[in-house]
């Protein structure tokens, strides 16, 4: 096998250890393979918290740039990340 056949073999190996995103503007965003743990994470930590909000996961930015239906319809798409980190109002009285 010639040096392509490798390369095309080994490019493919890393594909599947890889979170493959399509962005409009026709590039394709990619996270290795457990980045949707810490994304989905961060976007819980996030979650009305105001102040103390921690900066958001580049995973989020790129779901939220995405061309893929299936991306933005799952629960990483958040349309206005602002309004997720506005302080939740305490009911609790």
């Amino acid at each position: 096998m010639g040096l392509r056949g490798r390369l095309k073999r080994l490019e493919a190996a890393a594909e599947g250890e890889m979170i493959s995103i399509p962005q409009r503007d026709g590039t394709v965003r990619r996270f290795p393979a457990g980045t949707d743990k810490e994304a989905f994470t961060n976007l819980m930590d996030r979650l009305g918290a105001g102040e103390d909000t921690p900066p958001e996961h580049p995973m989020l930015a790129a779901v939220r740039n995405s061309s893929d239906s299936e991306w933005t319809a799952s629960f990483y798409f958040v349309e206005d990340p602002d309004e997720v980190t506005k302080p939740v109002e305490d009911l609790s009285e």
